[in-house]
């Protein structure tokens, strides 16, 4: 089977979505519902999926037939082995029957589990909902692909995460709450210190951690009185 890319039309930049699978009958019911679809959907084959890696973060979602040869796991530990971050695009995984591992579908993102029979439309209507769903959790966005994603509590540059500490979360929290606006050194000293062991000195060092995990412009000095974060 040749892998098929199907692309739909819309006014904005549809969500895309990746199926892994074999099952031709799968995926030619799934085209069936191409034009009532507003995202854009790629399928690739089963034995082949070590040749999307680097695409990988183009897809909104990822929905993996592991109905066959149950390798999930394989797929999740090679992207994280070559990538050196956690895989975090979230899954729909289709299985022959439960699986009681469910600490395997936590470490695989797994959002969804579809169990045989398997029905194309149900199937479809669960992508949408998902991707509804998406739509509404707020990111917010700055320069150089960095984003906040409010509903994960995250900060990410493109796909993977910006390893924080609860400090350096925090302040960053203050100051997108605050976004475009001047943070005073006192605000952040009344709000993330909570008025407690609070030094100019300490605030400088957790800015230099956060500009050295991200970059140098994401968080600006403003008249030495405090900082400001610009989003776009």
């Amino acid at each position: 089977m040749n892998s098929i890319f199907i692309n739909t039309t819309n006014s904005i930049k549809p969500k895309s979505v990746l199926i892994i699978s074999n099952e031709e009958n799968l995926i030619s019911k799934i085209k069936e519902f191409e034009e009532d679809t507003l995202f854009k959907v790629s399928f690739f084959e089963m034995n082949k999926f070590n040749l999307i890696y680097d695409k990988l973060s183009l897809f909104d979602l990822v929905v993996f037939d592991n109905r066959i040869n149950s390798n999930i796991k394989e797929f999740t530990d090679i992207f994280e082995s070559n990538f050196s971050y956690k895989f975090n695009i979230p899954i729909i995984l289709l299985e022959n029957e439960a699986n009681e591992d469910q600490i395997m579908y936590k470490n695989s993102n797994v959002y969804s589990v579809f169990f045989e029979p398997i029905k194309p439309l149900e199937l479809v209507l669960n992508i949408k909902l998902f991707l509804n769903f998406q739509n509404q959790n707020k990111k917010i966005e700055f320069e150089k692909g960095y984003y906040f994603d409010v509903a994960r509590d995250e900060l990410f540059c493109d796909r993977r995460v910006i390893r924080l500490t609860r400090t350096e979360k925090n302040l960053v929290k203050l100051l997108i709450e605050r976004k475009n606006q001047l943070v005073t050194y006192e605000t952040i000293e009344r709000i993330v210190w909570k008025n407690k062991n609070f030094s100019k000195y300490s605030l400088r060092n957790i800015i230099k951690h956060i500009r050295e995990k991200t970059h140098n412009s994401l968080i600006k000095n403003s008249s030495n009185r405090g900082y400001v974060v610009n989003t776009l």
